[in-house]
């Protein structure tokens, strides 16, 4: 049995790995996204040194990862860009999402800041566990970019995904939490339930000019009356068709709050 549990367990984690380290070769969600082959060097020479980088069947990465994250070892992929304005109106602005150069607690990544002027991008900072390649980007009022963000985390078999709301700044990034929901099938312990964020988008719902947040989220859970035999927690996952819900936050230009349906929604669907 506890080999069952382990060997479930790995290949989880192993999963999830795989979707956190896609390259740049790959679909990116959102206005996270794959730049021009010209862009994604110049990206690279930036995030990783003029030297330190690699291109290899498409994909792009740091021969060693840079001295500003917390790996001294080879590696570093450079998975997607965000282009905006995020520290203040008018400046050009890039968030490269670069994994594989932290540690499981630091979400095997990070997200670089570049800026670019007349002599090209140069690193402003360093996020260390900030993702960004499924963000969302918004105009607010100030005519600064924010993002929400889509994160996910996985530990002993419990997958917890997460919408954030994100305000870059010059020294720091301001993260407020909107939606966390998440499953426990690969806990070896039943009942099991799997809540999913299938979608998000923006969409003036309201009619006030403002771009609300819709998110399509999936549920389905067991019964807690199931009863299994003995060694059958891990094997036996017996979760019904998922309903599809449409959660709703309005905007007032700075920042998201639920609708009191979505709100009372909420309480039942978050973990």
């Amino acid at each position: 049995m506890k080999v069952l549990k382990l060997t479930i367990l790995i290949s989880t984690l192993l999963s999830f790995q795989i979707i956190a380290t896609k390259t740049l070769t790959q679909e990116i969600k959102k206005n996270s996204l794959v730049p021009s082959q010209k862009d994604a060097i110049a990206l690279a020479q930036s995030v990783c040194g003029t030297k330190n980088f690699t291109k290899e069947k498409g994909k792009l990465s740091c021969k060693n990862c840079p001295s500003f994250t917390s790996s001294n070892g080879s590696g570093g992929t450079l998975t997607s860009v965000v282009y905006g304005s995020f520290t203040k109106a008018g400046s050009r602005e890039a968030l490269v999402d670069l994994g594989e150069c932290e540690p499981h607690a630091g979400n095997w990544g990070g997200t670089v800041l570049l800026r670019r002027t007349n002599n090209g991008w140069s690193r402003v900072r360093y996020e260390k566990g900030f993702r960004s390649n499924i963000c969302l980007k918004i105009l607010n009022q100030t005519n600064r970019h924010s993002l929400v963000c889509q994160g996910s985390h996985m530990g002993q078999g419990y997958l917890a995904e997460r919408l954030d709301a994100i305000v870059v700044g010059s020294t720091k990034t301001t993260t407020t939490n909107l939606l966390k929901v998440g499953s426990n099938t690969g806990s070896c312990e039943p009942p099991y339930y799997e809540v999913q964020i299938k979608d998000f988008l923006t969409q003036d719902t309201n009619k006030d000019g403002l771009s609300d947040l819709v998110v399509k989220v999936s549920e389905a859970s067991e019964a807690k009356s199931n009863i299994r035999g003995n060694g059958e927690g891990c094997i036996d996952i017996r979760l019904p068709k998922p309903k599809f819900h449409q959660l709703i936050f309005l905007s007032n230009g700075q920042s998201f709050r639920p609708t009191p349906t979505t709100a009372n929604l909420m309480k039942r669907l978050e973990v």
